[in-house]
């Protein structure tokens, strides 16, 4: 490749990256502007460092309330995801013929059918099982619709892994659960971070679910909460800025610190 060719991919590169990064500049730089500041222009620069937005977002919007909330039914989720997935991407992995194709392609369709096909029946559904107005119920129906995607991914990762190794185990005496668990599964870190830090994201970022099957105030996580707040309110952008930015914090230092683990998990998971 030509110097000339590299440099203008590089600028090209960059230039993306910074349009993809600008809305999260502005909503960081508003969230330390007084609300007059943002009436008055909201792109330009702020003039000097509100903090008092955070503290003052935090007590009108029960922040702590949701953020445990949210904690609670992101973490569920994502390690309830994580698990039935490798469950049953690894019986998958081990099977043949008709039967593992025909599953295969079972979860493939799972996962290009949207939630918003799904929205009523899952409505009702929760309903009468009991499922509205609880965490749990979430984080059940959170984790169905996550381990398509899940399976998939830890397929592709599993048909790579030796079946040698498993052999070798079986016959010092491993147990299925044993290799599964403390031969099969550290292979597959990749695989196993990129899709908790998905899980993760698509959780902690949820809104629709929540807001159809939630209703009590001291429950709800923080997508819910920042809307109700922004809904109950004469929307005092200021303080509901500087709450949409403590929302993503989380998300944004996750993804920089597994970021390798996530670009490797989706190409090598792409192979099969």
């Amino acid at each position: 490749m030509s110097l000339k060719k590299k440099i203008s991919g590089t600028v090209g590169m960059f230039i993306l990256g910074f349009i993809f990064i600008l809305p999260v500049l502005w909503i960081v730089m508003n969230s330390i502007k007084t609300s007059p500041e943002i009436a008055a222009n909201f792109l330009a620069l702020p003039k000097s460092l509100y903090l008092d937005n955070f503290k003052n977002a935090m007590e009108s919007m029960n922040f702590l309330t949701a953020l445990k909330n949210s904690g609670v039914i992101t973490l569920g989720a994502m390690l309830g995801g994580v698990f039935i997935s490798f469950a049953g991407a690894f019986g998958i992995s081990h099977l043949r013929g008709r039967i593992s194709r025909n599953l295969y392609l079972y979860f493939v369709f799972g996962q290009i059918v949207p939630f918003h096909a799904v929205m009523i029946p899952i409505s009702v559904l929760a309903t009468n099982t009991n499922l509205t107005n609880s965490l749990g119920g979430i984080i059940l129906l959170d984790v169905g619709f996550f381990c398509a995607f899940g399976i998939l991914t830890f397929t592709g990762f599993l048909k790579n892994v030796p079946r040698e190794l498993e052999e070798a185990a079986a016959i010092d005496g491993c147990g299925v659960f044993r290799i599964m668990t403390q031969i099969v599964f550290p292979l597959v870190k990749p695989a196993t971070v990129t899709i908790g830090v998905l899980f993760f994201m698509w959780s902690w970022n949820d809104f629709l679910l929540p807001s159809i099957l939630i209703g009590d105030s001291e429950l709800r996580p923080l997508t819910v909460n920042l809307f109700m707040f922004r809904s109950a309110t004469s929307t005092q952008w200021n303080l509901f800025i500087a709450g949409l930015t403590l929302c993503i914090i989380p998300t944004i230092v996750l993804y920089i610190c597994a970021q390798k683990y996530i670009t490797s998990g989706l190409t090598m998971g792409a192979v099969k």
